[in-house]
């Protein structure tokens, strides 16, 4: 494997992905390290190289066999491995898994998040959009995080998977706790997997949703186990949720920063699909994955050893000029390449059809109900720890207050559209 090339091996030094640096000047790391030394290796967090070029990402990720996505238990007796560095607390289903147990859990997974299964829901999507947009029209301002880019994915991943609606305040704030490795957060992910555990055991879920059709699902001719079920459903809370609070904020920044491109999508709404596409490549919502050699390979001119930990940086992978020309200008009429934001391979994410279709439809609603938004950047927040997500803890927006199409009633949207069932493509 040696889709690059590189004349040296590069100098161990203290980069974190962690730090608050690294989150305000990595795009500067990496844009020089792509032209010189495209892979980096750091001493931090027990030894880890970063992958910076696109193909070079691409070919990791598309090489199962030698870099395994599975957690393991190591010399010490803790559990290593998997797609974060250092290790998450617990193993997050599939995407911690290696073939055949990866490959066949997917399947039973797939047919929930096809385009097909993700087009005939989006009415009820739509019902989602438009009970947050319209709780906020009469106030004239609101925060982009906590009133639009939270509750969105994480309503619909909850209805999806037959849960509550309810319970997506204290979900949705664990979640954001756990990818941002806020202290005592691995706490919170005991406290929801253990709620998780008892809500399937009481059969508190819709008999129409996911969590149901798992609870029926065969796999390797035998039920799922209750412990399997309970993590494939935080997985998907988790899949759900973040990176899509972070694509909803980085478009409306975008597009109150760039009233042009704003102009463009409400006089042309069939380009919001593209511009989405460039969202999602330039401020790569995602930051990076890890993987663990597993067998002795090259990477860029570079020797990787079995046990080594390899992050594979999907953010500067976006933003390579080989692949992307003139890769840090947002061009909604960009030829379409293959962009990283979802990963790519046997773990590319199952849920980007929903989360393209979640971003396409409320970003429609809200063009349309409040073409005139601005964003305030002197108030914005963005995340002063990256390892995980690119995102933001608050962001301020205003616009012309405006009377709703129709008074939001309750607490929670009622949802009456046909729900999103599963259908293979």
């Amino acid at each position: 494997m040696t889709p690059g090339t590189a004349a040296v091996e590069p100098e161990p030094s203290e980069i974190d992905h962690h730090g608050a640096d690294f989150a305000r000047n990595h795009h500067a790391l990496y844009h020089q390290a792509r032209g010189e030394t495209p892979v980096l290796r750091s001493r931090r967090h027990g030894g880890f190289a970063i992958v910076t070029r696109h193909d070079d990402i691409r070919a990791v990720l598309r090489d199962p066999a030698r870099f395994s996505s599975a957690r393991f238990q190591t010399v010490s007796g803790r559990l290593g491995g998997g797609v974060a560095i250092p290790p998450n607390g617990m193993r997050i289903g599939i995407i911690e898994m290696d073939a055949p147990e990866a490959t066949q859990l997917r399947k039973v997974l797939a047919p929930w998040f096809s385009i097909a299964a993700v087009e005939g829901a989006k009415a009820r999507i739509g019902q989602i959009s438009r009970w947050l947009i319209d709780r906020l029209m009469a106030r004239g301002e609101c925060d982009v995080v906590e009133d639009l880019a939270k509750p969105m994915p994480s309503l619909l991943i909850l209805d999806i998977l037959g849960l509550p609606l309810s319970r997506w305040p204290a979900y949705g704030r664990v979640l954001h706790e756990a990818v941002a490795k806020s202290g005592g957060s691995m706490a919170g992910l005991r406290w929801l997997a253990a709620d998780l555990l008892s809500t399937i055991e009481a059969r508190d879920y819709d008999a129409e949703g996911l969590i149901a059709a798992l609870v029926r699902a065969q796999f390797d001719n035998r039920p799922l186990s209750l412990n399997m079920t309970c993590e494939l459903a935080l997985m998907l809370l988790f899949g759900g949720t973040d990176t899509t609070i972070a694509a909803i904020c980085h478009a409306l920044r975008h597009l109150s920063e760039n009233p042009d491109d704003r102009r463009r999508l409400i006089e042309a709404p069939d380009q919001i699909g593209a511009a989405i596409e460039e969202i999602l490549r330039l401020y790569s919502p995602s930051t990076g994955i890890a993987r663990t050699v597993v067998s002795p390979v090259t990477i860029a001119g570079v020797r990787f050893a079995p046990g080594e930990r390899v992050l594979c940086a999907l953010n500067s992978g976006n933003r390579d000029d080989s692949i992307f020309e003139d890769a840090g200008r947002f061009d909604l009429g960009r030829p379409r390449r293959p962009h990283l934001a979802f990963g790519a391979g046997v773990h590319a994410c199952l849920g980007q059809n929903l989360a393209r279709a979640d971003l396409r439809i409320l970003l429609t609603d809200l063009l349309a109900a409040m073409p005139d938004f601005h964003v305030d950047p002197a108030l914005t927040v963005p995340y002063t720890s990256t390892p995980l997500v690119n995102g933001y803890a608050a962001m301020p927006l205003r616009f012309t207050p405006r009377r709703p199409e129709s008074a939001p009633a309750g607490d929670w949207p009622r949802l009456t559209a046909p729900r999103l069932r599963p259908v293979i493509d």
